[in-house]
C-alpha cells in the first residue's frame, strides 16, 4: 500500500512533465490519482491507530513535587513526543524544574500490542534504566526502574490534556504529579 501511495505521490508532484508525457499516461495519470486516494485513508488509519497517537506532540504545565515527609513543592515541566514512522515506537523528552529538583529525562519506548518497554535516562543525575507497563488508549500503566530506583507510573493522555503520575518507592520523593496541556 505505502508504495503505491509514494507512487501516486510521486505522480501529483511532477505536473510540468505531464506536457512531455504521451496522450497514454496522461489518460492514466487519473487512475493513479484515484489510487492514491483510496490508499490515503488507510494510510491516515494505520497512522493513528498507533498506540502512542494520543502522546505525540509538545506539552507543557505544572504540577507538585511530594516528599516522604509530605513537603509540597509546585514543578513546571515541558513534554515533547515524536512517534516512529510506523507508530509503533515513541521517544520522550520530558524536562522539569522547581526550587529544589530538576529532571531531565529522555525515554525510547516500543508497544507491541497493548505491551510496553523501552529504556529512559535522567541526564541531571546521569542515571538509566527500564520501563515496562500497557499501553491503552492514551493510558500507559507501567514501572521504571533503575540501579537503586523504582517506581510505579501512569500517564493518561486524552485530547488536551494529559497527566503523569510517578510514585518512587523509598529515597526523599513519595510522588511527582504533574498536568499538562497541548502546547499550541
Amino acid at each position: 500500500m505505502r508504495a503505491a501511495f509514494e507512487e501516486a505521490a510521486m505522480f501529483m508532484s511532477i505536473p510540468p512533465l505531464l506536457h512531455a508525457m504521451n496522450s497514454e499516461w496522461t489518460r492514466m495519470l487519473p487512475i493513479a490519482l484515484l489510487c492514491g486516494m483510496l490508499v490515503w485513508p488507510q494510510v491516515v488509519a494505520a497512522q493513528s491507530t498507533s498506540p502512542f497517537a494520543k502522546f505525540s506532540g509538545n506539552w507543557r504545565g505544572s504540577g507538585q513535587v511530594v516528599g516522604s515527609n509530605g513537603n509540597r513543592e509546585k514543578i513546571r515541566c515541558r513534554a515533547d513526543y515524536s512517534t516512529s514512522s510506523t507508530g509503533q515506537s515513541l521517544s520522550q523528552s520530558i524536562v522539569c524544574a522547581s526550587d529544589s529538583y530538576n529532571f531531565d529525562i529522555r525515554s525510547f519506548v516500543v508497544a507491541e500490542a497493548q505491551n510496553a518497554q523501552g529504556h529512559w535516562e535522567e541526564l541531571v543525575r546521569q542515571v538509566t534504566g527500564q520501563l515496562t507497563g500497557q499501553i491503552i488508549d492514551g493510558q500507559f500503566e507501567g514501572n521504571i526502574s533503575g540501579p537503586g530506583f523504582t517506581a510505579d507510573m501512569s500517564l493518561n493522555s486524552t485530547g488536551q490534556h494529559q497527566t503523569l503520575d510517578i510514585r518512587p518507592q523509598g529515597g526523599d520523593i513519595s510522588r511527582v504529579q504533574v498536568t499538562l496541556s497541548r502546547a499550541r
